[in-house]
């Protein structure tokens, strides 16, 4: 299953142009296979129209988040834009636009709401991490990045953010080397805390190996308490580890699963879907060959709501399924969303204290956000 797929080849089309945990955590007790309680998640409202009112036509989103008052942030990379929109769906007002002046963006790649209520937006083609009131005042650049900056941002507590970012710089042999890791950042250039870490050769002919090592290898997500979840992208376990800010491990969630192997169209799709999307981007001089995994993900996404419980999305289905844990690790229920539709496989959802709510990476049609309910 492709995981935030546009953002993956944003950066690695960067990267290719243009340049373990923590020990000492007891052993963890293995969390029941099977629950019970099944919940249902239902679409209550979508954002997007294929035709009409502009300010409902969604080009590229990139990303999407809540504000502290639960209205939705929506990212448009096309559109070098921020929309906000009520818990309803409602246009409230647009966020900056495509430029190279102060507060203006130029082919945006994250956006997320820390927990002071900043709204940050990464536009390194624009200066770097820019921050904005959600009245649409620009607050001024928080960090310089032009080269390698963080990926796919997730607002924490106060004015911090967790980020995936890979560098590429020499060793002290000279070999030209990529260091992966997930961070904690607080504005500066440097991350105060890294979670997970990695470091392999770089070949820039190797596209499908920069990825796996990289930004194909981990998701996570952060709370309001600081609290950094992640989990690996493999076939071969299902595991999150939960951190808390200072990096301290607290919290492990095994599961038992089998392997699921992919289709040969689910591989075709995959392989297609990466290349065609760097060819958009214009990458020239580079090799462009990538090797779909044979087997689905064990996870494939990570979420925290607001009563601190653990939403971990299944890469074995093709529709939405989570398992739902609590902060001691105890599975809680099921959760799904039925009569998804087929294009459901590349919906990326967002879930935090404010709501839930998901849109495609890849739509049939136009793109759309979906916001939903945790049925009773």
């Amino acid at each position: 299953m492709i995981k935030k797929m546009s953002v993956l080849v944003v950066l690695a089309l960067m990267v290719l142009a243009g340049c373990g945990f923590e020990e000492g955590f007891n052993e963890p007790e293995e969390v029941s296979d099977s629950v019970e309680q099944t919940v249902e998640l239902s679409i209550v409202g979508t954002i997007g129209v294929e035709l009409g009112d502009s300010n409902y036509v969604l080009g590229a989103v990139q990303q999407i988040d809540f504000d502290l008052d639960g209205n939705i942030l929506v990212l448009d990379r096309s559109a070098c834009c921020v929309r906000m929109y009520t818990p309803q769906g409602e246009f409230i007002r647009q966020i900056s636009n495509e430029g190279s002046g102060p507060g203006e963006l130029l082919n945006p790649m994250s956006m997320t709401v820390v927990g002071d209520g900043r709204v940050f937006v990464e536009s390194p083609f624009s200066g770097g991490m820019h921050a904005f009131a959600t009245e649409g005042e620009w607050l001024g650049l928080v960090t310089p990045f032009f080269n390698n900056p963080p990926i796919n941002t997730i607002g924490a507590d106060s004015n911090s953010y967790v980020a995936m970012r890979i560098e590429v710089l020499p060793n002290s042999s000279g070999d030209v080397m990529v260091n992966s890791f997930i961070g904690r950042y607080e504005e500066g250039e440097d991350p105060v805390t890294k979670y997970w870490e990695y470091e392999f050769p770089f070949d820039p002919n190797d596209l499908t190996a920069l990825l796996r090592n990289s930004l194909m290898g981990h998701v996570f997500t952060a709370d309001r308490q600081g609290n950094v979840y992640v989990a690996e992208l493999t076939s071969d376990f299902y595991l999150v580890q939960g951190f808390r800010a200072d990096g301290e491990l607290f919290l492990e969630i095994e599961k038992s699963v089998d392997k699921v192997e992919k289709s040969a169209d689910e591989i075709y799709e995959e392989e297609i879907y990466v290349i065609a999307y760097l060819e958009s981007l214009g990458a020239n001089g580079v090799v462009l060959e990538y090797d779909a995994e044979p087997y689905r993900n064990s996870i494939s996404e990570v979420e925290v709501d607001g009563e601190g419980r653990i939403w971990v999305r299944r890469g074995t289905e093709l529709y939405p399924v989570f398992d739902v844990y609590n902060q001691e690790g105890e599975e809680l229920f099921t959760a799904s969303v039925p009569n998804a539709g087929d294009d459901a496989v590349f919906w990326e959802f967002n879930i935090d204290e404010q709501g839930i709510m998901a849109y495609s990476i890849n739509p049939e049609l136009f793109q759309q956000i979906y916001i939903m309910e945790l049925s009773e």
